[in-house]
């Protein structure tokens, strides 16, 4: 079914973390300015699609003091990962 709308220029919508995130990377990700979430979220590398591309997120959990984002490539469903390092104090 067609809606009449371009998927690859619909904005990401922040996800708020429910379900497979790790308690440390929900508090750590809700830390993070929501215009910054949005950035984040639409800026994953695809190898697939060797493009940046927006992530459609499924999980979230601490790697030592890096929050580790996983989920699926918005284009192409191939499976993507971004890593959000600790602010500098």
């Amino acid at each position: 079914m067609m809606t009449g709308k371009n998927d690859k220029n619909e904005k990401v919508v922040p996800f708020q973390p429910q379900g497979p995130f790790s308690l440390e990377a929900k508090k750590r990700w809700n830390k993070i300015p929501k215009w910054a979430q949005s950035r984040i979220l639409e800026h994953v590398w695809c190898v697939e699609c060797r493009v940046g591309v927006s992530i459609i997120l499924e999980t979230a959990e601490m790697q030592d003091d890096d929050l580790l984002l996983r989920g699926k490539c918005k284009t192409c469903g191939h499976e993507v990962c971004r890593l959000v390092e600790p602010e500098a104090d």
